[in-house]
């Protein structure tokens, strides 16, 4: 029977690969050590993942073919640019997985896996202080239970392409909403007074639409799952993020979290209700591909955190 293991590449190496163009290919092998004295066999399954600012990656998947321990016969099977090492997992045919190097595990999903220990207890993963993903306790092989495994599977039947690096496009593109755009979308949103009368307004229609249809509808305060309402009905459900506008422009402002959201759940909708004020609202509805295929989207803000320094914060008034 299969087994399940993640395979940790570090952050040093996965840049470099995806600056190197292998977004978006298969992997067909993974080098390191300790494959063969964890026991690595035929059909066992390896997720390959990384971390990167102190969040977890999940790069893909092989599912284990042949061992090698010779360089130089890696470097017959794989070419002149195959990286020297103890050890190469060759994928068996076909089951490698597309590799991406931005695909980050929402919080949740992170949280919710397992690893076997050695005498085959199930434990979490640890985390530091500030919520970070420990990197100690990824580096390397890890056995996994299956229910973990179904967990990353379904990360991985999720449509995602990454961001690909500038080199990729021939330099810095040119932002297809440049700056006076952003000033006037930005403008738009600028009335707390406003956004807040528009938002429940927008709340309340889309409820009262999805209700009407037959969906169970099921608002969500957890502010960490970057989603506003959950409906279900019979064996179908969507994580709705509820946006809406004062006028007839559709145009709206989305939250990192629910960005993260659009680009990894199947599940993801987008509601907006335009003219939400008006006596005539309408309500248009967007998965996460439309986001890609439809709209153009550019940062609004940045987060800034003040690096404490030795001799304090300068406070001289002019």
């Amino acid at each position: 029977m299969s087994r399940f293991y993640t395979y940790f590449w570090s952050d040093e190496f996965c840049d470099a690969r995806y600056r190197a163009g292998f977004s978006g290919a298969p992997i067909d092998y993974t080098v390191g050590d300790g494959f063969r004295a964890a026991g690595i066999e035929d059909d066992d399954m390896l997720y390959i993942i990384s971390v990167y600012d102190g969040q977890m990656m999940l790069i893909g998947r092989l599912v284990a073919g042949r061992i090698l321990t010779s360089y130089n016969e890696a470097l017959a099977l794989l070419g002149p640019d195959v990286e020297q090492a103890q050890e190469y997992v060759l994928a068996a045919e076909d089951t490698g997985t597309p590799q991406y190097f931005t695909r980050q595990l929402m919080m949740e999903e992170t949280g919710d896996l397992r690893f076997l220990s050695p005498d085959g207890n199930s434990k979490p993963l640890k985390f530091a202080d500030n919520d970070e993903v420990d990197v100690r306790g990824l580096a390397g092989l890890h056995e996994i239970p299956p229910a973990s495994a179904v967990l990353l599977d379904h990360v991985l039947l999720q449509d995602f392409h990454d961001h690909l690096p500038d080199a990729e496009h021939g330099g810095e593109e040119e932002d297809e909403i440049d700056d006076s755009d952003l000033a006037a979308i930005s403008r738009s949103f600028a009335d707390e007074g406003v956004n807040q009368r528009v938002r429940d307004r927008a709340f309340s229609f889309v409820i009262t639409a999805f209700e009407e249809k037959g969906w169970t509808v099921m608002e969500v305060d957890d502010p960490e799952e970057g989603y506003d309402l959950q409906c279900t009905i019979d064996d179908d459900h969507l994580h709705v993020v509820v946006k809406g506008t004062a006028n007839d422009a559709v145009e709206f402002m989305l939250t990192e979290l629910e960005y993260a959201r659009a680009e990894r759940d199947g599940h993801f909708a987008l509601c907006l209700v335009t003219g939400a004020l008006s006596g005539d609202p309408s309500l248009v509805t967007f998965n996460g591909e439309d986001l890609y295929d439809l709209f153009d989207a550019r940062p609004v803000r940045w987060a800034f955190r003040y690096r404490a320094e030795e001799d304090g914060l300068d406070t001289e008034d002019f």
